[in-house]
Formats: structure tokens, C-alpha cells, sequence
């Protein structure tokens, strides 16, 4: 009985001794800070891809208002034409009667102008352009013949651009966010290697490596915008 007894004790007193040594402590800080660079390591692996899910999403949006921009300045450009289309009708007509002289007729055409035909012919015909060879050609390329359809066209135009650039932003960051994914996953991968060879110096050289590399990719990533 004593005899068990006194092996038991002496195994668990060579046991702290071997623990006591100094290359049983340093494994044991190698497996500590192993396990600290592991855990931080996850941590900012999980938060780079929630952020690029989040601008990845941010940019199907984006996408979507193109399509939905597009889709209006389609529309705006439409009516724009069948407009413009109705005013040279009139104009032609307008420009028929009063080379036949029928100034009534004329007369009757022009106050049906819609606008801003009206506004843009009173100002076209300001400028003369019977005498004067500088005047623009027709009312058409006046500035005051802006259909409010065309700017509604060129209003939706300028917004399916913007939306375009946004998206390609957010897509940009995505891909930025899901880099370092693979970035923090190679700092896990050292952190997991770490304490498998034979030497403290190369154990601790692999463990240093990914705490570099963690740093680095850390510092990197928290300059980009979060959503």
C-alpha cells in the first residue's frame, strides 16, 4: 500500500519537474499565445466576411436601381421622341403656311405651339434668321426648346451612372473584405503549425510570422468603410 503510494507520489513529482523545465514552459507559451492568436485570428476572419456579405449585398442593390433607372430614362426617352416628333409636325406645318402666305392659317398653327415649341420659336425668330446668316436653323436647337421629358431622360441617365459607380464601389470593397478572409486564414494556418516542430525558435518563428501577418492585415482592413 505505502509502496503504490510512493510510486504515485514520485510520478507526479517528476511530472512537475519535467513541467517546471524551461522548454516544457516555453511549449506551453507557444500553445498560449497559439491559442490567443487563433481566437483573435477567427474573430477578424468572421467580421471581414459579415462585411463583404454586407457590401456585397449593398452593391445587388445598387445594381438593382440601375436596372430601375434605365428602365425610366427608357421610358423618358420614348416620350421625348413621340414630342419631338409632334412638334416638327406642327412646325413643318406652320413653316408650309406662312411661305404660302396664308398668315391667318399661320397665325392659327403657332398659337397651338405647345410649349416649349412656342417659347423656343418666338426665340428663334428674335434672331432673324431670314436676314441674319449666324441665327440658329430652327427653334429645335434653341436652348429654350428643352422638353421636360428630355430632362427627365437625361435626369435618369445621370442617376443610372451614379448607381452604376456606387455599385462598382461597393462590389470593390467586397472583394477587399473577402481578401482578408484568406489573409486571417493563413495566420490561423501558422498559429495551427505552431508547436509541431522540434525547435522553440522555429515554433516560435512560425507563431511570430502570423502574428505579422495579423497585424498587418488588421491594421489594412480598419480603413475600409463599414456598413
Amino acid at each position: 500500500m505505502n509502496t503504490q503510494y510512493d510510486d504515485t507520489h514520485a510520478s507526479e513529482h517528476e511530472t512537475e519537474e519535467e513541467e517546471a523545465t524551461p522548454e516544457a514552459r516555453r511549449r506551453r507559451y507557444i500553445e498560449l499565445f497559439s491559442a490567443a492568436l487563433m481566437a483573435i485570428a477567427t474573430l477578424l476572419t468572421a467580421w471581414s466576411a459579415y462585411e463583404s456579405s454586407r457590401w456585397n449585398g449593398q452593391s445587388n442593390t445598387h445594381q438593382l436601381n440601375v436596372i430601375g433607372a434605365l428602365v425610366n430614362q427608357s421610358k423618358f426617352a420614348s416620350l421625348a421622341e413621340q414630342q419631338r416628333s409632334l412638334d416638327v409636325s406642327l412646325y413643318a406645318e406652320w413653316v408650309k403656311a406662312f411661305n404660302a402666305n396664308d398668315t391667318r392659317l399661320a397665325e392659327f398653327i403657332f398659337k397651338r405651339f405647345p410649349e416649349p415649341l412656342k417659347t423656343a420659336t418666338d426665340a428663334w425668330r428674335a434672331t432673324d434668321p431670314l436676314n441674319n446668316p449666324q441665327a440658329p436653323t430652327s427653334p429645335f436647337v434653341m436652348p429654350e426648346y428643352a422638353l421636360p421629358e428630355s430632362i427627365e431622360e437625361q435626369r435618369w441617365t445621370e442617376a443610372a451612372a451614379a448607381e452604376s459607380d456606387a455599385a462598382n464601389r461597393a462590389s470593390t470593397v467586397s472583394d477587399r473584405y473577402l481578401l482578408f478572409t484568406v489573409i486571417f486564414a493563413t495566420t490561423l494556418f501558422f498559429a495551427g503549425i505552431s508547436g509541431k516542430f522540434g525547435s522553440f525558435a522555429i515554433n516560435a518563428g512560425v507563431l511570430l510570422l502570423g502574428a505579422l501577418i495579423l497585424v498587418i492585415g488588421a491594421a489594412i482592413m480598419f480603413t475600409l468603410p463599414i456598413i
